[in-house]
C-alpha cells in the first residue's frame, strides 16, 4: 500500500489505531525516517487465523511431555541459558506463567523446556530423577512454531531461536536444510513484525523496545553464523537494517534488583550483557568476512596476495576486539559456584580468525601460484600460531566451561578447529611440518574425545570430524580416527574426566590467557616446524607443493 496514504487515516489518539472490520491499522510512529509519512501495521485478529484454535491442544501436549517439572525447568532457563542469551521479557513470562502455563504461547513454553532439558542435573529436585525424552518434546515444539506463524507475534521469534540452540539429534547426519530453512523462515517473519527497523521511537512500551532490539540482533547473529556453518548467502544485508547498536537501556529488564527472587548462584546478567554486546559486535566482523571472502564473487578471487591484503584489516578489527574485552568475559575469570559461559564468545573469536585464514591457505593450493614469498611465509605464520592458540584454548576449558552454556555455532567452531589443521597438514612442505600436524590433529581429536563426554559441542565436533570430514582420508594422513561413534547422550559420566585429562603439547601448560595471544600477528616463537619458503624455491615451484595429498594430480591444474 502507498505508504503517503497511511497518513491521512483517522487514528484513535488513544491506541493509535484504525479500525476495519477485517483488521486495523496500528501507527507506531508519525514519521518513517523523518519522511512524512507514518510507520504503520496491519493488525488481524488471532481467532481468524489459520490454526489458533489448535494452540489449546499444543499447550497441554507440550506440558505432558515435562510434567510435572515444568516449572523447575522454567528455573534452568532463568538461571543458566537466559542471562547469555537475554531474548525473553521475564517480568512478562512469568506473569502469565504463574496462572498458567496456557497463558504462554505455546511455541515459546515448549522451546523454553526444550533447551533447560540439558541442564536437567543442575537443579537438586530433579538430578535423581529420569529426565523426558527430548525427542518427544521437540516434534509438538516445531509443529506450535509452524502453526504460530500465521499470527506471529516476538514469541513466534523467541521459541524459533531457542530451538536452534538446541543440540542437533544427530551430529553425523545434521538436517542443515532444515536449520537454514527455520532460520529463513525466522528472518522472514521477523521483518514482517519489523525486527529489521528501528523501534527506538516507537509508540510502544521502554520494555518492547529492548526486546525488539535484542532479538533483532540475536536474529542477525543467527543468519551470519548459520551462513557460514552451511555455506549459504546471508539473507540479512546492511542496506535493508536500521537497528541501531545495543546499549545499556536496551537491558533495563534484565538488572537483578528488577528480577524478584534473584539468586546469586544464577548467571550473573551484567557478565551476560556483555556478552551478548561482544558476540553482537562479532558478528558485524564476521559479516564482513562473508562479504569479502565468502560471496559468490567473492570466492572467484584466488590470488594469495590480493586475499592477504583483504584479511589483514580483518584480522587487525578481532585483534582489536579481543583486547578490549572486559576482564569478566576474560577465560580466567571465576565466579563462586557459578557456571562460565566465557567459552563460547572465544571459540567464536577463534572460528573467526581460522575463517580469514583458512581462506588464504586454501588460495596456495589453487592456480594462480603466488610468487610472493613475503606473503607466503607470513601466511603459514600467521595460519600456525592461530592454530596453536585455538587448540590451547580448547585444552584449558574446566568443567565450569563446559557445562555452561553455548551458543548454537559451537560445534562448528570445535570442528573447524580439527579442519583448519587438517589443511595445515595436507599443505605442509616438509616430512617434519607433516609429522607435526599430524600429531597436533591426533591430539586435538583425543581432546575432543575425552572432553567432549561433558560438552555436547565437544562431542558434535569430533563425531562430525571422525564420521564425515576426516573419514576416507585417514590411511593417507595416517591419523587415527575412532572405530565407532561416540554416544552423546550419557551425560552422566561428565563428572569422571578432568579438564586437564590431555596433556599440552608444549613443555608447560599454558595458563587461560597466555594461551590466547592478543592476535595471531603478535604472538612470538613460532615452532621450528613450519618451513618457510625461500627465493630459490620458487623457481621451481608447482601446486603440488601445496597440497601432498593432491600429487601430481592434473586436476589441480587448470
Amino acid at each position: 500500500m502507498e505508504p503517503i496514504l497511511m497518513r491521512h487515516r483517522p487514528y484513535d489518539s488513544v491506541t493509535n489505531e484504525f479500525r476495519l472490520e477485517t483488521h486495523s491499522i496500528r501507527r507506531v510512529l508519525q514519521q518513517d525516517m523523518g519522511m512524512q509519512y507514518p510507520v504503520t501495521f496491519h493488525v488481524s485478529s488471532d481467532k481468524k487465523a489459520l490454526g489458533y484454535h489448535a494452540e489449546a491442544v499444543q499447550h497441554d501436549t507440550i506440558e505432558r511431555c515435562v510434567q510435572p517439572y515444568g516449572p523447575s525447568l522454567v528455573k534452568l532457563f532463568w538461571k543458566i541459558v537466559h542471562p547469555y542469551y537475554p531474548i525473553l521479557y521475564k517480568q512478562g513470562f512469568m506473569e502469565r506463567y504463574l496462572r498458567s502455563y496456557r497463558n504462554v504461547p505455546a511455541p515459546l513454553l515448549g522451546a523454553v523446556y526444550l533447551i533447560s532439558l540439558n541442564w536437567w542435573s543442575y537443579d537438586p529436585e530433579l538430578s535423581n530423577k529420569t529426565a523426558p525424552n527430548a525427542s518427544f518434546l521437540r516434534e509438538p515444539v516445531i509443529n506450535a512454531i509452524q502453526n504460530s506463524y500465521h499470527r506471529p507475534k516476538l514469541s513466534s521469534i523467541e521459541a524459533t531461536l531457542l530451538l536452534l540452540q538446541c543440540k542437533p539429534e544427530d551430529a553425523l547426519n545434521p538436517d542443515h536444510t532444515w536449520t537454514w530453512g527455520c532460520t529463513g523462515q525466522a528472518l522472514s517473519v521477523g521483518e514482517a513484525i519489523g525486527l529489521h527497523l528501528d523501534a527506538s521511537s516507537w509508540d510502544i512500551p521502554d520494555w518492547e523496545k529492548g526486546l525488539r532490539k535484542r532479538l533483532s540482533w540475536a536474529l542477525y547473529v543467527q543468519d551470519k553464523w548459520t551462513a557460514l556453518m552451511h555455506g549459504r548467502p546471508s539473507h540479512i544485508h546492511d542496506d535493508n537494517w536500521g537497528v541501531k547498536d545495543l546499549t545499556d537501556d536496551d537491558f533495563f529488564d534484565l538488572q537483578v534488583e528488577d528480577q524478584p527472587g534473584f539468586s546469586p548462584l544464577e548467571g550473573d546478567p551484567e557478565v551476560g550483557k556483555q556478552e551478548f554486546v561482544a558476540l553482537v559486535a562479532l558478528t558485524k566482523i564476521l559479516s564482513d568476512i562473508l562479504s569479502l571472502l565468502y560471496t559468490l564473487r567473492a570466492s572467484q578471487i584466488q590470488d594469495t596476495v590480493q586475499l592477504y591484503e583483504i584479511a589483514l584489516p580483518i584480522l587487525e578489527r578481532l585483534s582489536h576486539w579481543r583486547q578490549h574485552l572486559s576482564p569478566s568475559l576474560l577465560m580466567s575469570h571465576r565466579a563462586v559456584r557459578q557456571l562460565s559461559a566465557n567459552g563460547f564468545i572465544h571459540l567464536s573469536y577463534h572460528t573467526l580468525v581460522l575463517t580469514v585464514l583458512r581462506r588464504i591457505i586454501r588460495s596456495t593450493a589453487l592456480a594462480p601460484l603466488c610468487f610472493d614469498v613475503a606473503v607466503l611465509n607470513r601466511t603459514r605464520t600467521l595460519s600456525s600460531d592461530a592454530a596453536e592458540a585455538a587448540t590451547a584454548f580448547v585444552k584449558a576449558l574446566r568443567p565450569d566451561h563446559l557445562e555452561a552454556f553455548w551458543t548454537f555455532s559451537s560445534g562448528f567452531g570445535f570442528s573447524l578447529i580439527g579442519s583448519f589443521i587438517t589443511l595445515l597438514l595436507v599443505t605442509s612442505r616438509s616430512e617434519t611440518e607433516k609429522t607435526h600436524w599430524r600429531e597436533a590433529l591426533n591430539d586435538y581429536l583425543w581432546t575432543l574425545r575425552v572432553m567432549g563426554k561433558a560438552s555436547e559441542p565437544m562431542s558434535y565436533a569430533v563425531n562430525r570430524l571422525e564420521g564425515a570430514i576426516l573419514r576416507g582420508m585417514e590411511h593417507a594422513l595416517a591419523v587415527k580416527i575412532a572405530p565407532t561413534i561416540i554416544e552423546t547422550d550419557d551425560r552422566s559420566r561428565r563428572h569422571d574426566v578432568p579438564s586437564n585429562a590431555v596433556p599440552p603439547t608444549g613443555p608447560q601448560s599454558p595458563t587461560m590467557d597466555s594461551s590466547l595471544p592478543l592476535h595471531p600477528a603478535t604472538s612470538e616463537g613460532t615452532g621450528d616446524w613450519v618451513t618457510l619458503f625461500m627465493n630459490e624455491d620458487l623457481i621451481n615451484l608447482d601446486l603440488s607443493q601445496f597440497d601432498w595429498l593432491g600429487g601430481g594430480r592434473s586436476d589441480l591444474v587448470p
